[in-house]
């Protein structure tokens, strides 16, 4: 251990729980078990040590329901100085991406929630994933927020040097300023899979390097018992004890909260970091091919700049997930348009519009948006969870009756239609004249929430992952599998989004997809009408309606000026995500399948008639042609990465019905659905 040095150094503590909205009970449970929990006890055996805490909104939720003990254990915290309770917003949104009017309440709603049950009113806010846009500057503040604290990469990028860093700035927008501590990135990664001695050492040098040095550790709570191996290392083999007692050892090391280092401490300066987030994040939001030259750059910077050649690589940004995946896009885009017209008539004192912004504010959290090292994305709970908040908020805000609205909802370039009805939606695109969502309002749940298949860039190293492995290593530094084969189930990619009613018409040898094309998209009062002229394929009308039944209606007309012979297939997508349980199945033609289970592949001869139960949710979806064809089910599999390692997740059924079709000139061909949801009695 070095001498201590000449100079005292300040260092900040900021650690951040959080758990998703519509995360397992199970996966609440067990983090509280295995990080929040001991960690609060670890804070109450040492109370030399002082920090600041951040706990996202749903996982307070779920404390205040499940471990009261643990929020009165945390208030005698708060109330004894040891821990500052730090903000955000409430229910963990990317806050560049949500509207203003969101940001600030979301911002406010956290506020007064902390100040009501734990006593203490933030002045810090943690900044989810660390996503910064200068124009946070004016929204923080207008929001009471004093400070937040970004990753140092943010900083560098404005031509800062590392060593500049030791402290805070100021930045601000439009005349409203906001400090902004940077995160050291050498902290992150030691705390805590290096050694104590090693945050020691490098304190030492923080130190040495001139007075009134503030170093910051700003991380995830879950490397302290979730992430894989660290429960072991930090309790069972004490790395924790030893840590505080490394810190302890060292009087030299001023342990204080962010609150008490701005007291203490005058600003560096004033900066303006630029749109970024932690470096892992901007490469995660590349395309595959783009992060391969950003890493092929990265090796070699490495042999000649070491660790500071990650700071002259700037990757993408988060908004580029949205760009990247079109199912975060339309999530993204729905919200948006329910924000919209939620603010369009604000009514503070309408249980039933509070009632439909919380509905909005949790469908804003940002897990199911975008993906990296965690599924995020491609989980479908936590995607489903989204949909059921957006779905309600939706329904809140909706006129009465049934009618169609136009405009281009996803911002594709492509015109959309959304026709509601009381019991459900669907939304329709130009493209391919396709439904990309189908959402049951009862039941809240969208029929059209799958996945398509599509490359990554870490599905390379599949090929020399091994089953299992890696315990004790960071989640970045590592990709191994949960069970063998899934290399060749992740070079299987879609060439297309998983929508439904996408269309194909094979004749003769030629196959001809037209769910690419352009329709000409119209509509009618309760009605959605594509059309697509004749070209290799025959000339295509298809309507989508509200059924006398209630039921959701889609009619094909097939017109030629010649006579033709071929098949039409259609293909529906639907986002069912259990491959296989004893209270979910399949029926074809009013019987259950062989094999029933959701995730079975299988060939029907002559069916009319699908239905898809689900009892333990209580729901059932029947889909009926008028027509007899051959009916092929599948399963809708990727492969994605978690923090246990690269897994198979099944993300629905691929439908395709075959019909074969004889046409006359200038006569039609028709087709009809029908979709049914409906509810069942639960199992």
């Amino acid at each position: 251990m070095p001498a201590s040095p000449i100079h005292p150094v300040t260092l900040v503590l900021i650690v951040h729980d959080h758990q998703p909205v519509g995360n397992f009970d199970h996966v609440f449970r067990q983090a509280h078990d295995d990080a929040y929990g001991p960690f609060l006890e670890f804070l109450e055996r040492h109370p030399e040590l002082r920090l600041a805490l951040h706990t996202s909104g749903p996982l307070l939720q779920w404390l205040a329901l499940h471990q009261t003990e643990y929020l009165t254990r945390l208030r005698a915290l708060v109330d004894r100085g040891q821990v500052e309770l730090w903000g955000g917003a409430f229910f963990e949104p990317i806050l560049p991406a949500i509207p203003e009017l969101d940001r600030r309440g979301q911002i406010r709603a956290m506020a007064d929630w902390l100040e009501l049950e734990l006593g203490g009113r933030p002045r810090g806010l943690w900044l989810p994933e660390r996503v910064w846009e200068p124009s946070l500057a004016s929204s923080l503040a207008a929001a009471g927020v004093e400070y937040t604290a970004v990753d140092d990469a943010h900083f560098v990028a404005t031509g800062l040097e590392r060593e500049q860093l030791w402290g805070y700035y100021l930045t601000e927008d439009q005349g409203q300023n906001l400090a902004v501590f940077p995160i050291h990135r050498e902290l992150r990664y030691l705390v805590p899979f290096g050694e104590p001695d090693d945050t020691v050492a490098l304190l030492a040098r923080v130190a040495n390097g001139g007075p009134g040095r503030i170093a910051v550790l700003g991380d995830d709570g879950e490397k302290f018992g979730v992430w894989p191996g660290t429960k072991a290392r930090c309790y069972d083999q004490g790395w924790l004890e030893r840590f505080a007692a490394a810190l302890a050892a060292q009087p030299w090391i001023e342990l204080r909260t962010p609150a008490e280092a701005i007291a203490q401490h005058a600003p560096l300066g004033l900066a303006y970091p630029p749109t970024a987030s932690y470096h892992e994040m901007q490469q995660w939001s590349l395309p595959p091919a783009a992060q391969a030259r950003y890493l092929r750059a990265l090796a070699r910077l490495e042999p000649e700049l070491g660790e500071g050649a990650v700071d002259l690589l700037r990757g993408g940004h988060w908004r580029g997930f949205q760009a990247k995946y079109p199912e975060s896009n339309r999530i993204h885009k729905r919200m948006l348009r329910a924000s919209r017209r939620l603010w369009a008539t604000p009514r503070e004192e309408d249980v039933l519009w509070r009632e439909s912004r919380m509905h909005l504010w949790r469908s804003q959290c940002n897990c199911p948006y975008w993906h990296g090292v965690f599924g995020g994305l491609y989980l479908p709970h936590l995607r489903s969870a989204i949909y059921k908040e957006l779905i309600a908020a939706e329904v809140g805000v909706a006129a009465p009756g049934a009618h169609v609205e136009t405009a281009d909802f996803d911002l594709d370039g492509y015109e959309d239609a959304l026709l509601e009805a009381p019991g459900w939606a669907a939304w329709v695109s130009a493209r391919g004249g396709r439904m990309w969502a189908f959402d049951d309002r009862r039941a809240l749940w969208n029929y059209g929430d799958t996945l398509a298949r599509r490359a990554e860039h870490y599905h390379a190293a599949l090929r020399e992952a091994e089953v299992g492995g890696g315990e004790g290593k960071s989640i970045h530094d590592r990709v191994w599998l949960k069970e063998p084969g899934l290399a060749a189930l992740a070079a299987q990619h879609d060439q297309d989004e998983r929508d439904s009613f996408r269309d194909q018409w094979i004749e003769g040898n030629a196959a001809h997809e037209l769910a690419g094309l352009r329709f000409e998209l119209g509509h009618e009062a309760e009605a959605i009408v594509a059309r697509a002229p004749e070209g290799p394929a025959p000339a295509l009308e298809k309507r989508y309606r509200v059924l006398e039944s209630g039921a959701l209606g889609v009619s094909y007309l097939l017109h030629s000026d010649r006579p033709r012979r071929g098949v039409l297939a259609v293909t529906l997508d639907l986002g069912l995500h259990v491959p296989e349980a004893e209270d979910r199945w399949v029926e074809i033609d009013s019987r259950r399948a062989e094999p029933p289970h959701w995730g079975a592949s299988a060939r029907h001869e002559g069916a009319g008639q699908a239905a898809f139960v689900d009892e333990w949710a209580g729901r059932r979806l029947e889909v009926r042609a008028d027509r007899r064809g051959t009916l092929s089910r599948a399963p809708i599999e990727t492969v994605s990465l978690s923090e246990e390692g690269a897994e198979r997740v099944f993300q629905g059924i691929e439908l395709v019905w075959r019909f074969d079709a004889e046409l006359e000139p200038q006569a039609s061909w028709a087709l009809n659905f029908s979709l049914h949801p409906m509810p069942v009695a639960r199992a």
